[in-house]
């Protein structure tokens, strides 16, 4: 019994694996009707690989575009050529990313954010080590109409560093490249700046002047959707195959998310005490914020309100951006309100989001004109929040310095965010063309790095 025991168990063993071999040989890369000879990705710091408040040769080596061309490459693929910094800029002595911020973990587990070591004086992270034609053409602080300006480099020096000449636009520098394949993901800069900067700048609007658009504006409408259109029909145009990528909701991001909205945590006695001096400055009773003992809203300022300032309401946000000592120490959120550039009003959040839903509207819409690829990265990151993803058997969501996905900015990805998002946009294209890219191992990629 036992000899015939160990026979079968062979015999199973052997089955296993030969019933196992079919499945590796399907997802053996392979193109499809996809055309991956010429990759170019085309986009703004999401795509150039910033990470951690600054531009850095490890950021651009983990960027989702060079994963997705490494994808591309077993397929087929031909080589893909990024403007890296050089050695040494971005990087310590043992070659790991050097930050322009990073963070502590306070005794009561709350992380803030101070300076952190950035390249060292002298240091040129502007300048390159190949000519282009690039394949990543990715440009931090880009907008949509910024792709199509003539001598946009003379304004962002992340352009001016790659450009080729100094009229040159940024979609006529990647049409260099001979694209046979593109990802376009743009969007997210024509909403984030008013976002950071707590709404201080003109909310959405259908119609407006790219001209008169400021840093802090959102995008208007017609402005966005004129260059969306521009910039797929060119590619489409040339021929090329591609794929659009609609744009989170930034507010989910944790920049947004990570200070609490109630986070003024009073004893009886202190909240007593912040009534009386309220009453004692002359505010009406009815407008006095209602402290009490236990979790609070911060104060913050409105210029809406009759006094200036009221108490935050759920669903509002405070900005990682806002000072920690000011607010462990100075008063700020009780005895002195908050500055409107730290904060989200409800009315503010409304805005971002009606743009990004009406600016995604609109990359759906090119994808379909186009024939192209849609990816709803949006859709992914709202999973991301709540209940998170889990890739290889590791949970990733979007929680501040922990959830594994944003760098310590808390608005780019990390390596291993950026290969979540190269696999998002691997699966779509395989579903469109036939294709079989491989996806990466999520958790060979590393989080936040900590120096």
């Amino acid at each position: 019994m036992k000899r015939l025991s160990q026979l079968f168990l062979s015999a199973l063993a052997i089955l296993v694996l030969v019933q196992c071999e079919p499945t590796l040989n399907e997802r053996t890369p392979d193109a499809g009707q996809a055309d991956f000879s010429s990759y170019v990705a085309i986009g703004n710091s999401l795509t150039a690989g910033y990470a951690d408040n600054a531009l850095h040769r490890d950021g651009q080596q983990s960027s989702f575009p060079n994963i997705l061309a490494g994808q591309m490459k077993q397929a087929g693929g031909g080589d893909f050529f990024q403007p890296l910094v050089n050695p040494g800029v971005g990087s310590n002595a043992d070659g790991q990313a050097r930050l322009a911020l990073q963070v502590s973990i306070g005794p009561d587990g709350t992380p803030s954010l101070a300076p952190g070591p950035a390249a060292e004086t002298g240091q040129d992270i502007f300048s390159r080590q190949v000519e282009g034609p690039f394949n990543n053409m990715g440009i931090p602080g880009a907008r949509s109409f910024h792709l199509v300006v003539e001598g946009y480099g003379n304004l962002n020096p992340f352009f001016g560093r790659m450009m080729s000449d100094p009229m040159a636009t940024v979609l006529g520098d990647a049409m260099m490249a001979q694209p046979t394949f593109f990802t376009l993901w743009i969007g997210n800069n024509d909403v984030l700046g008013y976002a950071t900067s707590g709404g201080t700048g003109e909310g959405f609007a259908e119609m407006g002047d790219p001209a008169a658009v400021a840093g802090n504006d959102i995008t208007p409408m017609n402005v966005f959707s004129g260059s969306i259109d521009a910039i797929a029909g060119t590619l489409a145009a040339s021929g090329a195959q591609g794929a659009v990528i609609n744009i989170p909701d930034v507010t989910s991001i944790p920049f947004f998310t990570t200070v609490p909205w109630n986070g003024l945590l009073l004893t009886a006695e202190q909240a007593q005490q912040l009534r009386a001096g309220y009453a004692a400055q002359g505010v009406p009773a009815p407008l006095i914020p209602d402290f009490q003992a236990g979790q609070n809203g911060f104060i913050l300022a409105d210029p809406e309100s009759p006094i200036g300032l009221r108490m935050a309401q759920q669903g509002e946000l405070v900005l990682l951006s806002v000072p920690q000592d000011s607010l462990r120490n100075a008063g700020w959120g009780s005895i002195t309100p908050i500055p409107d550039q730290y904060t989200l009003r409800a009315s503010q959040i409304g805005e971002v989001q009606q743009a990004t839903d009406a600016f995604n509207a609109k990359l759906q819409e090119a994808a379909n004109a186009y024939d192209l690829v849609f990816v709803d990265v949006n859709t992914v990151m709202e999973s991301a929040v709540n209940p998170g993803l889990v890739f290889d058997g590791t949970l990733l969501n979007t929680v501040f310095v922990q959830g594994g996905i944003f760098s310590l900015d808390g608005v780019h990805l990390t390596p291993r965010g950026s290969a979540v998002v190269a696999n998002v946009i691997s699966e779509n294209i395989n579903a469109k063309y036939g294709s079989t890219l491989s996806p990466v191992n999520v958790s060979a990629y590393p989080g936040v790095h900590f120096p």
